[in-house]
């Protein structure tokens, strides 16, 4: 009789475990799958543009049935929205790290900040490429415009919070409040950027106009100091 028990019990146990193992890799795989249809969708939008892109090209690339991509994604539309807040949560890892290695200075955090909203590697022009094709659709898209505010927010705080921990410093002198200024400041990334990406504007001369306008306006006597070198990294999804 007492074996009876131990018995059920372990098999209980052993198939409780191998149920949940099973719905773990089932959980992966579908993680798996989305995160390349993200992927696949950044790329196709660059390579193709947005007038061009197809569902079937987009699960093509990913390595997908369009069975298993329209699973994930009703529409087109749900997707870029994916894509926009996938694309950014990639390149705020990266903000991050740039910034940290920029070190403790006010000015070098945010001239390396600042710097990431410029199309400066092949991964930025990638992202640069993915964000003008999707401006459009946030402007007529609800939705996709939601998601967009969205991420300008995220970069408006990151500045923001940089400039006031530059007065508190005492590095800073600003003549208007910080978080007028932040949207100052991605404003003149996404046009000095823009023209980067036409080709009407060198990079280096970009950076020279964003540093020394950005230095008067935190009331510095010089620009602030050009980025601190960031490792590049192969295209791929992320801000603009």
């Amino acid at each position: 009789m007492a074996s009876g028990p131990t018995v059920g019990a372990t098999s209980g146990t052993t198939s409780g475990t191998t149920t949940g193992a099973a719905l773990n890799q089932r959980e992966q795989a579908a993680a798996d799958a989305r995160s390349r249809i993200l992927a696949a969708a950044a790329t196709c939008l660059v390579r193709d543009g947005l007038a061009k892109v197809r569902m079937a090209a987009i699960a093509r690339e990913a390595g997908v049935s369009s069975g298993l991509l329209h699973y994930h994604f009703d529409t087109k539309e749900l997707l870029f929205g994916e894509v926009l807040a996938y694309s950014h949560g990639v390149s705020t890892e990266l903000n991050a790290q740039a910034v940290a290695s920029a070190g403790e200075g006010s000015a070098a955090r945010l001239s390396s900040f600042l710097d990431r909203c410029l199309p400066s590697d092949d991964r930025l022009r990638h992202e640069w490429m993915l964000w003008q094709e999707l401006a459009l659709l946030c402007i007529r898209d609800p939705h996709l415009a939601k998601v967009g505010q969205d991420v300008y927010e995220l970069l408006y705080s990151s500045v923001e919070e940089i400039l006031e921990d530059g007065v508190e410093r005492g590095d800073f002198t600003l003549r208007t409040g910080a978080r007028q200024l932040a949207e100052t400041a991605v404003a003149m990334t996404d046009g000095l950027g823009g023209r980067v990406l036409a080709g009407d504007l060198g990079l280096a001369e970009a950076r020279t106009a964003l540093t020394t306008t950005m230095g008067i306006l935190v009331g510095l006597d010089d620009p602030l100091p050009p980025a601190a070198p960031f490792p590049t990294s192969p295209p791929g999804p992320g801000r603009k």
